[in-house]
């Protein structure tokens, strides 16, 4: 060297020393560099952790360094929390260098947030080996609690040691389990001498629970030893124990004969036998091991061309001999019902020989010919005869009609909506109502045959039309001829079936019911069309009495009028009209409307019906009659005497009916005949109230020289009437009689005073009744 270059040199080393010998003329405080450090964080200049404390800070390669040597120290695992206390940095800092940390070293690995390395693995897998050679085999499970270690982690480093530190072997069938050479040779040497002394199908649960087989080895070691040919069976039933089953060759060999012999033997196999004898799915062995074979499978059997072919003789012997077969009787006890139907259907299906058209399956396991079905109708043709005849003559044939049209018409009325019905209801409506005209011989409709009216008027030899009747749809009669156990007890007594079974006597009784029920239908219908032919004379009388009691009922109303105009106030009028009409007019429209039911086969049970009854009956009778007789029952809610004899004369010749003309001579005996009618009631009557009343309604009688319809609450206005046309004792008793009625029913309570009424009625009804019986006759004899 130059000794300028050295002079340098030594100048240089003067100048270092002193400037380390000296001391800094500036410092920097703690909050500069605080701040420097965060500017060049910002600036990403430098890349550093701050401390919990904050009072440090460290670089990413010395916070890895650090994570590495506490895993060492801890030796080899440690959890990243735990790494926080002592490192004294943030969770989130350390989780970022251990992922890194990770990642460049693949001896270290990061599960469930903790740092496992290669070291601490060997040794873990070291002790799982110790105990594996002890045990001769070992499941995760146990082990994953052990170590506290996810199973397939786990399973990853034992899978990868196999051969090095872990003496054994991996299940095939479950990963999770490991087993040494020995513990398998052991084993399967068990296992094979276990299975070699089997003759007969034996439950693997049975197999293992005796012998103490692990399960999971078990499966394994077979699949090896029937593979090898060392054991000759099989496994069915899947690899599960409980339902899994060893079956030995020798015992299938045995088994194969035996149901080959059977089956030849008898012509069927019983599912339940093969069950038995240790076939899990009878069905399917079956139809694997007879391919081709033709059997047929049934629920319980499968069954051979043999017994099939017995079957199918005895069914066409039955249909030929127009008889019936039960073929249960024919096949062997182990068939059930069900078996039969199915084998009947068969051959009814694939026969050729057979006419299926005339064969008829009752129940599950009979055949019988529709002649021998038929063959048993005429038995019951006399009792159809009878129940039809009876039927009719005790009237539940016309009830049936009426009940029929009734729940038609009601099924058919048109919606009152306003609009114009087309020309197709119209002539629906029409044809509901049938042909008018025909009389007896007359043609009948689907609904009904209506008759010809003759009327009785002064002709008396004219005949009176016969009446009309329904023809009832056999889906909608309501007369049965005979229920099904009826019929039944009918066949049981016939000779040619009297050995069927039960419910073949059902079966048949069900297909007879509809025949026999059309049959009957049709026997009451010509019994009633009959009964009509020799009825004409009745009706024609009946005809007779309503023109008479319509003709009585219409002068009484004339009369009652003509009665109401002796009185002058206008108010009492109106009301003895009203009361008039609502009785006599009511008992009139009643008689006309109760005619036409029975006359058009509609059901009216009684005369004294109300006037909604009324109505709703009208509006079921025919159409030509039904609007004059709404009138008339409007009219008797009125009070116009003049507007309901129009109405009433409008609705009889609606009804077909002419009422002879007036006779005075019978109006005047009608008259009288009133009168002692109130003589008659007047001498019965016994309560003072009636006695009272039919008193002034005879006393009026006797003045008006009209018979007056009038209830018990007119009796006040009666008498007023009466006082001037009465002498001074009559109007005394009359009214004292009425004072004493009121009183009574004032005075209900007191029974003194009851006791004091009842006393004087007792004494005064005599006297009433005789004044009001001898009023006339002393009228008269006064005016001689």
């Amino acid at each position: 060297m130059a000794s300028s270059d050295w002079i340098e040199v030594q100048r240089l080393a003067a100048e270092f020393q002193r400037a380390q010998l000296s001391s800094a003329l500036q410092k920097l405080s703690e909050r500069n560099c605080v701040e420097i450090v965060s500017k060049l964080i910002e600036l990403k200049l430098i890349d550093v952790f701050y401390t919990n404390d904050g009072k440090e800070y460290v670089t990413p390669q010395q916070l890895s360094k650090e994570i590495s040597d506490e895993l060492y120290l801890h030796g080899g695992r440690i959890s990243l929390t735990d790494l926080v206390p002592i490192l004294n940095i943030g969770l989130q800092a350390i989780e970022s260098r251990a992922i890194e940390l990770v990642q460049s070293r693949p001896e270290i690995h990061l599960v469930s947030g903790q740092l496992i390395d290669d070291d601490y693995m060997d040794r873990v897998v070291e002790e799982i080996n110790e105990t594996l050679q002890h045990n001769g085999q070992l499941t995760l499970v146990e082990l994953t609690k052990a170590y506290e270690l996810p199973i397939e982690f786990l399973l990853q480093q034992m899978v990868n040691r196999i051969g090095t530190i872990i003496q054994g072997q991996q299940d095939k069938h479950d990963h999770h389990v490991f087993f040494t050479e020995g513990f398998l040779a052991r084993n399967k040497a068990r296992i094979r001498g276990a299975l070699s002394a089997i003759t007969i199908p034996t439950s693997v649960s049975a197999i293992i629970a005796q012998n103490k087989f692990p399960e999971r080895l078990f499966f394994s070691v077979v699949d090896e030893l029937v593979a090898s040919k060392r054991i000759q069976g099989s496994i069915s039933g899947g690899r599960q124990a409980n339902v899994a089953t060893f079956i030995p060759d020798i015992y299938s060999r045995s088994q194969s004969e035996w149901i080959d012999n059977f089956l030849k033997q008898n012509g069927y196999l019983e599912y339940d036998a093969l069950t038995r004898l240790g076939l899990p799915d009878p069905k399917s062995y079956c139809r694997k091991r007879f391919k081709e074979t033709t059997l047929l499978y049934l629920s319980s059997c499968c069954v051979g061309s043999d017994i099939l072919q017995q079957i199918e003789a005895a069914i066409e012997e039955a249909l030929s001999s127009n008889s019936w077969v039960e073929i249960m009787s024919l096949l062997p006890s182990v068939f059930d019902e069900n078996d039969a139907e199915q084998i009947i259907t068969h051959v009814l299906k694939n026969s050729k020989n057979l006419p299926t058209k005339e064969a008829i399956v009752i129940g599950q396991s009979a055949i019988v010919s529709n002649s021998c079905i038929n063959q048993l109708k005429p038995v019951f043709d006399p009792m159809i005869e009878k129940k039809a005849n009876e039927v009719v003559a005790s009237g539940a044939y016309l009830q049936a009609q009426a009940d029929q049209r009734n729940a038609k018409m009601k099924s058919t009325k048109p919606d009152q909506t306003g609009d114009k019905k087309d020309k197709k209801e119209e002539r629906r409506k029409k044809a509901s109502e049938g042909k008018v005209g025909g009389g007896t011989q007359g043609r009948e409709t689907k609904t009904r045959s209506t008759k010809k009216k003759y009327l009785k008027g002064k002709n008396d030899s004219d005949d009176e039309g016969e009446e009309e009747f329904t023809s009832i749809s056999s889906s909608s009669f309501d007369l049965e001829f005979m229920s099904i156990d009826e019929i039944v007890k009918v066949l049981r007594e016939q000779e040619s079936v009297s050995e069927a079974p039960d419910n073949f006597f059902e079966e048949i009784a069900a297909r007879l019911h509809k025949p026999l029920q059309s049959c009957f239908q049709e026997a009451a219908r010509l019994a009633f069309e009959a009964m009509l032919a020799s009825s004409s004379g009745q009706r024609r009388q009946t005809h007779g009495e309503l023109q008479d009691k319509l003709q009585l009922l219409l002068q009484n109303i004339k009369q009652g009028e003509k009665a109401v105009q002796n009185f002058s106030s206008l108010d009492i009028q109106q009301q003895l009209i009203r009361h008039l009409l609502k009785t006599s007019g009511s008992e009139l429209i009643n008689e006309l409307v109760l005619y036409m039911a029975e006359d058009s086969n509609v059901s009216g049970d009684s005369k004294e019906m109300s006037p909604e009854a009324r109505q709703k009956l009208i509006g079921e009778l025919p159409q030509k009659v039904r609007p004059a007789l709404l009138a008339l029952h409007k009219a008797t809610q009125g009070a116009s005497v003049d507007d309901f004899l129009s109405q009433a004369e409008t609705a009889i010749s609606a009804c077909d009916i002419v009422l002879r003309k007036a006779d005075k001579k019978k109006d005047k005996s009608a008259t009288s005949i009133q009168r002692q009618g109130l003589i008659e009631q007047l001498s019965t009557a016994t309560d003072a109230a009636l006695v009272l009343h039919l008193a002034v309604l005879l006393i009026f009688h006797s003045v008006t020289q009209t018979v007056l319809n009038a209830s018990g609450r007119f009796v006040p206005q009666i008498i007023t009437f009466l006082q001037p046309h009465l002498p001074a004792p009559t109007v005394e008793l009359l009214t004292t009689l009425q004072g004493l009625v009121i009183q009574e029913l004032t005075s209900k309570g007191d029974e003194n005073l009851l006791a004091q009424v009842h006393q004087s009625m007792t004494e005064l009804v005599p006297r009433v009744r005789e004044a009001a019986v001898t009023f006339k006759k002393s009228n008269q004899s006064s005016q001689e």
